[in-house]
């Protein structure tokens, strides 16, 4: 899918974490808030499951068919699928305690993820989704997203990744 942002402030805020014109200035929360529902609408598998975030106005996605294009977009903020749980939790008045029992899992593991100190599995991804009547797909880019863009601004990985010597020959 291709993002474009209307406004090169936009794009600021989520690529950069701020816009650099003093106009558009936000509450760190407002950006993160923002940087989620961001990534959330790029992780969807076609251009139908954007309709709920009808509310969003100032992005607009352009998607030919259900063929998806990625984009190059990084945001500043990580996106972990446990915040975005966590957020449906509260919006909904369900205690992580009560979902926990609910899905058959230990309160203290769902806490971790929702606290984005462990990864979501897809089986979690499944339970909760089901639970909570949510597609687990959605959920499961975001974690690959995050775990793919942490790898990335990990500086000791980086350099290890810069010791591993192509073996394929490039034509």
């Amino acid at each position: 899918m291709i993002v474009t942002f209307e406004e090169d402030y936009l794009r600021e805020l989520y690529e950069d974490g701020q816009a650099s014109d003093k106009k558009h200035r936000f509450q760190p929360q407002i950006i993160k808030k923002y940087t989620h529902v961001v990534d959330l609408m790029m992780a969807e598998a076609n251009v139908m499951g954007l309709t709920k975030y009808g509310g969003i106005i100032m992005i607009h996605v352009e998607g030919k068919d259900d063929r998806m294009v990625a984009n190059n977009l990084e945001p500043h903020y990580l996106t972990h699928p446990g915040e975005v749980i966590k957020d449906e939790l509260e919006f909904r008045g369900i205690s992580q305690r009560r979902l926990a029992k609910l899905i058959g899992v230990p309160a203290s593991q769902l806490n971790e993820v929702l606290n984005a100190k462990r990864p979501l599995s897809a089986e979690l991804a499944l339970l909760i989704g089901q639970a909570l009547d949510i597609e687990a797909a959605p959920l499961l880019a975001l974690q690959m997203k995050y775990n793919l863009l942490s790898a990335k601004r990990d500086k000791s990985f980086l350099e290890r990744l810069k010791e591993i010597p192509r073996i394929a020959a490039i034509f």
